[in-house]
This record gives structure tokens, C-alpha cells and sequence, in this order.
């Protein structure tokens, strides 16, 4: 008993350490790294670093920002002594040099680390440190009084002081809490610099200003982050707020557009603390961000769940690969017209030692987000050449092995390099692979896809498209694109067979692709209902299970051999 509560007491107090750090470098006006001296690993980064980069906590600083295996040779943080230094640095992430001020400091822990500030692209550096210094004066005289140095409203430590007498005053009405963001607003200060960026973060706090007037009901939390509170009825009489300060906000003079995304928070426990209550609005925010269709959203305790879920699974997944949790599995495919085995398609499973078989679904697209599914993919592309070569050096005659490719290895991976360079290394032929792209990653990039697909293609890849039917594609999409097999996904060939006009869908689209001279593979077969229809429609393959579930590699060996 006395150790739980001498491990819950280290806990808050470490809580109230990352809340007094979160405090402090969120006061800053620019993005904020804290960096682990002896391995590169980014321990922290502010909440304006979030918006420049994404997440990349517990990810070295030379792979995300230089895209390298191994620490830069010229790395300012090697040389570093007790004075901080400013540099000027070129990273693949940013596409001009940047002016970057490193420092000295010590971790909670004790160790050495270094606080790194980044100031500006070296365009606009200069105008940038001069603004800064302009506002040190400004921001130490607003500091004391609760405001916001840039803006001139509300700062959010006054913010939180406000809405917590507010809500414990007036018991008898019933609040919100709104926060909202800038879609894309790093974009902004990528194309127009941070100046202009700046400029509309003092545009939409004037909108507020004209919205509010002097209810004094809403602050610039930082970055490009606002909050607002307001008492209600009925939620709809907080949408028409929102609406009125979104459509404010868009109809700006810039030369850009400002499209804002809302979560709002509905103050059932007064006892929550008013930072908790902006965080779980934010939370219900990223649900309305990338949808054309929705701009606010009200927050749910599952958001909450699902983002502890997803900071627990981001934090093992490096641990994950170097320890091989992440296990390939194998669904076999067969050839309808005599059922005979053809293929397989590469699964990923995550063996966690503690919490067991973790689902695809709850980290495949958190590390498509995050980017840590370059480095899965390739994983599991080398556990299938590995596979493959074995399964030659045993004298066996294998089938060819199906790998995904992921869309954000489009423009951030040399997938021809990577691909070549592993069947060099097993020596194998293209044929024993073949590679599965998604649908919809042909609505992205599709020039670009065709470039890596037709070089793949040249030299005896099988490409396939998987997921066919799911999205908004059609054989009309891709006529022009060099791929050799679709896959109908398992939703389309279910919705559109339970009808005599989804049948004829289902076989104009095979023929269709027959007269294409496109394989046709059938995923998600699970019933004779399904196997009898596709056989009739001259379906080429299927794999579903109807025949097999997916297996791991031990399992297949016995069913294969």
C-alpha cells in the first residue's frame, strides 16, 4: 500500500513538474524543443513546435529534422558550451535555413540536455528578432497584467482565473467552454512568413474583440489557439456563436483564407480545472479538422481514452520495433477456378509483452499521423524478403508475398531506393513481391505515385490497388495509372451483392477490369455466397475467411508445405 502511494505522489508531483513546464515554454513566442544531449531524443516541445512539426516526442532530432539514421556531423548541440549559440541550419524539413538558439540546461532528472528555440527562417529572421525585441518591453508590462503581449486580449492564465470565479459564482446557469485552432496555420507561416502569420493571429482577436465587445469572455491561449467561454440554453445557441465568429474571422483582408476549427466543452463538473476543460475542448476540435462538412465538435469522454491510448502507444513504439513485437502475419489467396493457393497477403500484428495483441486499427493510422510507419513498413517489407529467401535456401517453391505501401512514403521516402536495394540484399526477384497501395492515396499525389509506380513496374514489380471500391475511385481513375490488380474491398462486394443491381455493378466492374487487363482479387470472402457470385463474375482470386484467417509465419509454413 505504501508504495502505490509513494508511486501515485512521484506521479502528481511529476505532473505538476510537466504542467510548470508546459506553463513556461508555452509563454514563448516560438516553437520550443528540448532535446537529450547524449542521445538526441526530443523529451519535449511546446505547444508552437507541435503546430510546425507534429508530435515527435521520443524521436531523435537528426531523423526528423534531417531525415538521417545517425547524428550530423556539424551538430551545433556537440559543440555547444555554457554560453547558448545561434545557428543557422538547412534541414529537409523546413525548405529554407532556418536560425535555431541552443542552450544548456538540466533535465528533471539531472541529465544534460539542450533548450532549442527555433527563431525564424533566415529570410525573416532578422525581421523577426527585431519584432521581438520590440515586444520584450510590451509582453513584461501585458505579463503583469494578465494580457496577451501580441494580441493585446486576454493571456490564459487570466483566462483560466476568469472562467473558474465565473463558473463557481454562477452556479445556476449552465456554461461552455470553446477552444479553436487555425487550420493548417503553419502553412500560413511557411508561405507568407511569420510576420503575416502574426498579423492574422491580431486580426482574429480584433474579430473576437467585435464578437464579445467587453464581456472580457475570451484569450489567446498561444500560438494560433483561442478560447472563449459563454453561458447557454441549448447547444444550438453555441453554434450560432461559433458561426458568427467563424464567418467573421474567414472574411478577412489577407490574401489568404483562415479557416478555424472549434471543440467545445460543456462544464457539467465545475471542479475540473479550466486548463483540463480547454485541453478536452481541443481534444474535441482535431475530430472537425481535414472535414469539409464539420467545423466544431463537442467533446466526449471517449476522446480523452483515446488520446491517453494513442500517447501510451506512441510512447512503446520505438521499444516496440527494436524489441520485434510487431510480428508478420500471413492471409493466404486463392486462385477461384481451382482453389488452388496463389499468394499471401503481409499483415502486422503488435505482440505487446504487457497489454497483448494490440488491434492494426488502434496503430496504423495513429502512425501514419506520426510518420513511424516509414519505418514499420520497411520492417515488415524485410520480413518478407527474409521470409521469402529462407523459404528458397530450403529448396521450396514459395508464392509471392503482398506488402502495403503506405501513402506517406509518397514524397518523403525513395521507395524505388529502398525496395531495389532489399532484393539485392536477399537476392530475390520483384516477382516474389508484390505491392499493395491504397486507394485513396491515388487522389493525393497522383502524378507522383505514377512516377514511383512506373519505375517499380519497369524493373518486374506487381502492383496492386487495394481497397478498390472503398473511396471515391473508379477503373476511370485508374486508366492512367500503371498497376496490374485491383482489390474489391470486402464493404463494396457486402453493399453491392445484396442486390440484383449491386450484382451487376460488382460484374460490369470486373469485366470492366478484365478488359483493362487488370487482375481481379476478391479481399473480405467470407461466406459460399460470396464464393459462388465472384466465381460466376470470373473473379480472378480471393482471400477471406472463408478460406483462412490470418496467420503467423510458423502456421503458414505448415499450411503452405
Amino acid at each position: 500500500m505504501e508504495n502505490t502511494e509513494t508511486s501515485m505522489n512521484e506521479k502528481l508531483n511529476m505532473d505538476n513538474l510537466n504542467m510548470m513546464l508546459d506553463s513556461i515554454m508555452n509563454a514563448s513566442f516560438v516553437p520550443c524543443f528540448i532535446f537529450d544531449k547524449s542521445s538526441f531524443e526530443i523529451l519535449y516541445q511546446n505547444n508552437r513546435a507541435y503546430d510546425l512539426v507534429g508530435n515527435k516526442l521520443g524521436r531523435n532530432c537528426h531523423e526528423v529534422f534531417c531525415t538521417r539514421e545517425t547524428p550530423c556531423m556539424d551538430c551545433p548541440m556537440v559543440f555547444l558550451g555554457k554560453m547558448p549559440i545561434v545557428s543557422s541550419r538547412r534541414t529537409d524539413i523546413f525548405e529554407k535555413p532556418v536560425k535555431v538558439q541552443y542552450a544548456n540546461i538540466k533535465w528533471f532528472d539531472g541529465r544534460d540536455v539542450v533548450l532549442c528555440k527555433i527563431m525564424g527562417t533566415a529570410d525573416d529572421s532578422e525581421q523577426v528578432m527585431d519584432e521581438m525585441a520590440a515586444s520584450s518591453q510590451l509582453f513584461m508590462e501585458t505579463e503583469k497584467k494578465g494580457m496577451d503581449s501580441l494580441t493585446g486580449i486576454q493571456d490564459y492564465m487570466k483566462f483560466y482565473s476568469s472562467v473558474e470565479q465565473k463558473i463557481l459564482d454562477d452556479v445556476h446557469n449552465d456554461y461552455a467552454v470553446v477552444v479553436f485552432d487555425v487550420d493548417r496555420f503553419k502553412s500560413i507561416n511557411d508561405l507568407y512568413g511569420m510576420i503575416d502569420g502574426d498579423k492574422a493571429l491580431k486580426y482574429i482577436a480584433e474579430c473576437m474583440q467585435a464578437v464579445f465587445g467587453y464581456e472580457n469572455n475570451y484569450a489567446r491561449l498561444h500560438s494560433d489557439r483561442f478560447a472563449f467561454f459563454v453561458k447557454y440554453n441549448s447547444k444550438g445557441d453555441i453554434i450560432k456563436v461559433i458561426e458568427k465568429l467563424r464567418k467573421k474571422i474567414y472574411n478577412n483582408p489577407f490574401d489568404f483564407d483562415i479557416n478555424t476549427s472549434y471543440g467545445i466543452y460543456l462544464v457539467n463538473d465545475r471542479s475540473v480545472p479550466v486548463n483540463l476543460m480547454c485541453d478536452r475542448a481541443m481534444m474535441a476540435s482535431r475530430t472537425a479538422k481535414g472535414n469539409v462538412m464539420k467545423f466544431c465538435a463537442f467533446y466526449d469522454e471517449q476522446y480523452r481514452e483515446d488520446m491517453i491510448k494513442a500517447n501510451e502507444i506512441e510512447h512503446d513504439m520505438n521499444k516496440a520495433l527494436e524489441n520485434g513485437e510487431f510480428k508478420m502475419y500471413l492471409q493466404p489467396k486463392y486462385k477461384l477456378e481451382d482453389y488452388e493457393l496463389c499468394g499471401a497477403e503481409v499483415l502486422c500484428r503488435w505482440l505487446h509483452p504487457a497489454k497483448g495483441i494490440i488491434s492494426p486499427n488502434d496503430f496504423i493510422p495513429l502512425f501514419e499521423r506520426n510518420g513511424f510507419i516509414l519505418k514499420l513498413d520497411e520492417y515488415m517489407w524485410e520480413e518478407a524478403c527474409k521470409t521469402i529467401r529462407r523459404w528458397l535456401d530450403e529448396g521450396r517453391n514459395p508464392v509471392p508475398l503482398s506488402v502495403n505501401i503506405s501513402r506517406y512514403h509518397i514524397g518523403h521516402n525513395d521507395i524505388f531506393k529502398t525496395l531495389t536495394e532489399l532484393m539485392n540484399k536477399y537476392q530475390l526477384t520483384p516477382n516474389y513481391l508484390n505491392l499493395e497501395i491504397t486507394e485513396s492515396l491515388f487522389l493525393d499525389q497522383p502524378e507522383m505515385l505514377n512516377r514511383e509506380l512506373v519505375k517499380l513496374q519497369s524493373i518486374g514489380f506487381n502492383l496492386e490497388v487495394d481497397d478498390f471500391g472503398s473511396g471515391f475511385s473508379s477503373l476511370n481513375l485508374i486508366r492512367n495509372i500503371s498497376v496490374d490488380t485491383i482489390k474489391i474491398d470486402k464493404e463494396f462486394l457486402d453493399s453491392e451483392i445484396a442486390s440484383e443491381k449491386g450484382k451487376i455493378v460488382v460484374n460490369h466492374t470486373i469485366d470492366m477490369a478484365k478488359d483493362l487487363n487488370l487482375q481481379v482479387v476478391a479481399e473480405g470472402v467470407e461466406t459460399k455466397e460470396h464464393v459462388d457470385f465472384l466465381k460466376n463474375s470470373h473473379c480472378d482470386i480471393a482471400q477471406g475467411f472463408y478460406f483462412a484467417k490470418p496467420m503467423p509465419i510458423e502456421e503458414f509454413d505448415k499450411f503452405q508445405f
